[in-house]
């Protein structure tokens, strides 16, 4: 069982999102925006974000919560297609909003399997 910390403002997101990890055993942390995910002290074992979130970009949260967890590896979601230079560093990959439940299944246990 992972710890996975989802970062997005839009509630409906998170829930899918919860509810696809939640059913395979993972516990799931879910904030709307960056304060809220910077105020998060659990051990995290995954972070899913947005890329456009209230007040600060998904890769600059990433790279903010990485001073405190280095090496925390990230999912980067996205309605659009950023350009790959927008990335955070590795560990990281990005899944296109919107996305089916197994996308979301098949590519968190791909990030989980290369810590």
């Amino acid at each position: 069982m992972a710890t996975i910390l989802v970062v997005d403002d839009e509630w409906a997101i998170q829930e899918l999102i919860s509810r696809v990890l939640e059913r395979q055993g993972h516990r799931i942390i879910t904030c709307g925006n960056a304060g809220e995910a910077m105020d998060v002290t659990d051990p995290l074992d995954l972070l899913i974000v947005d890329y456009v979130l209230p007040g600060v970009n998904g890769r600059d949260l990433t790279a903010r919560l990485r001073e405190r967890r280095p090496g925390l590896p990230v999912i980067l979601m996205s309605g659009y297609l950023p350009s790959p230079d927008l990335a955070p560093p590795p560990p990281s990959t990005f899944m296109q909003k919107p996305m089916r439940m197994g996308v979301i299944a098949e590519t968190v246990e791909e990030m989980l399997g290369a810590k």
